[in-house]
């Protein structure tokens, strides 16, 4: 993380009464999970499956004894801990990446698994507006925490900046449909630091699009960002049926309620995520004592009938309907 004179730095963000985040550059989640791995990549006893889907999970008796991935081949174990990311890919317009459809939303609905607080979507007021297809990029909130303003399309500044993200980003809306312009300007001119120190893959990421933020405005427009609600787990990330656990966006703790604040992401998915170990270190379950892998077995066992997954983009669209069904709700 950032420091200066030995000294750990925290920057500011939407709706927070003081400067309480730490950070690194403007990549800070990245930096996390990459140092992360490095780590797990350095531990012998831990195998990283790439390119693997999963498509259901194995269940009997209340108890959850692993997943059936992409291959239509089970994969037992202990415990599952999911950690699948938000649900972003279900919306046209988003920060995350198209990949992240809520899979484990859909196969809790499938099993009954307590799911709470799906309405909870969050929008995020800044994203570099684009007329090409896919991710959004994301114009941090620290940005903004840092001093720069939000202009409309006469270059008048139209609200307080550091509102919640609901609540600015209703400003937004509500600028962009009397301005009859599909976004608003960002200026970092008025950063408070040096701009390209202090935000270097903004600057990069504007740059390639074809905006010098150091000279000029940017286009931004609000975008699905994070999802507060998810899997219902209690305090040691465990949800409703055994041995199995959900952390980060996939979960729904109760530590966002309906607007989560800028960087509070890191509580749900680091804090819950050791929890969740310490829970499975301390109870020390048994694998399962049957493992079979054939058709027969995981149908009788697990009611799992593997010719319903042939089709899977069948699949992966009434998927996609049955979480848009609960968000309705």
């Amino acid at each position: 993380f950032a420091q200066k004179d030995g000294q750990l730095l925290f920057t500011r963000e939407g709706a927070h009464s003081t400067n309480r985040i730490l950070y690194h550059e403007d990549i800070t989640g990245k930096e996390i999970t990459s140092a992360l791995l490095s780590r797990v990549m350095e531990r012998k006893n831990i195998t990283i499956l790439t390119q693997t889907t999963m498509v259901d999970i194995l269940c009997r008796e209340g108890q959850c004894d692993g997943i059936l991935d992409g291959t239509l081949e089970p994969a037992y174990g202990r415990y599952v801990l999911w950690a699948c990311g938000g649900i972003g890919g279900i919306y046209d317009h988003s920060t995350n990446f198209p990949h992240l459809t809520g899979d484990a939303l859909a196969i809790a609905l499938k099993h009954g698994i307590r799911l709470k607080n799906v309405s909870y979507v969050q929008i995020h007021p800044t994203t570099l507006y684009s007329r090409k297809p896919g991710r959004r990029f994301l114009i941090s909130e620290s940005v903004r925490g840092e001093g720069a303003v939000l202009y409309n399309k006469n270059m008048e500044r139209f609200v307080n900046e550091l509102l919640p993200r609901d609540l600015l980003t209703k400003e937004i809306y509500r600028q962009m449909e009397k301005d009859d312009m599909p976004y608003v300007w960002l200026c970092m001119k008025t950063v408070r630091e040096d701009i390209k120190t202090r935000f270097p893959n903004i600057c990069k990421r504007c740059l390639e699009e074809g905006y010098d933020v150091t000279r000029e405005c940017i286009p931004v427009v609000p975008a699905q960002h994070y999802f507060m609600g998810g899997v219902e787990v209690d305090a040691r990330s465990a949800a409703s049926v055994r041995h199995l656990y959900a952390a980060g966006e996939t979960s729904c703790n109760g530590v966002h309620g309906a607007n989560r604040l800028a960087s509070n992401s890191l509580l749900e998915s680091l804090v819950f995520a050791e929890r969740a170990a310490r829970d499975m270190i301390e109870e020390k379950a048994q694998r399962p004592k049957e493992c079979g892998t054939e058709p027969g077995f995981l149908r009788e066992q697990y009611r799992v009938h593997l010719e319903e997954y042939r089709d899977m983009q069948r699949c992966s669209q009434e998927a996609k309907e049955s979480i848009w069904r609960e968000i309705r709700k």
